[in-house]
């Protein structure tokens, strides 16, 4: 059995990225969810922005020891998610939101770079 290599610098590059886009998902979730004079809608978007921080987060952590089902997972959710706080930023104007956004795309790119599917790939064989 060989031993395991080191974690690339894009795994714990993309993992930072998406705990901090997951910490600002669920700190503005849950300040839109106790606005006020807030619609239901921003209400609500709020709650599923705090929920998909949370997921984020936890994907994240996983993928971060080597996990390639939570790789790609987290990779989808941190996509999907980009997309559609593209599109509540633009609804709402609210220009604080394309921070998480940005940062769960650069993190998504950065999981999907040739050196971090390599390490992936051979974690895979190990187990």
């Amino acid at each position: 059995m060989t031993a395991p290599q080191a974690r690339p610098q894009v795994v714990t590059a993309a993992f930072w990225c998406w705990v901090i886009a997951a910490l600002l998902l669920i700190l503005l979730g849950m300040l839109s969810l106790t606005q006020a004079n807030l619609i239901a809608f921003g209400r609500g978007a709020g709650t599923l922005f705090a929920v998909a921080g949370v997921a984020l987060a936890f994907l994240a952590g996983r993928a971060r020891v080597g996990h390639a089902g939570f790789r790609r997972a987290a990779v989808a959710l941190a996509l999907a998610t980009a997309v559609l706080l593209a599109v509540y930023a633009l609804m709402s104007h609210g220009v604080l939101w394309l921070i998480p956004m940005v940062l769960a795309m650069v993190g998504a790119v950065l999981m999907v770079r040739p050196s971090a599917q390599a390490w992936f790939d051979a974690i895979g064989e190990q187990r």
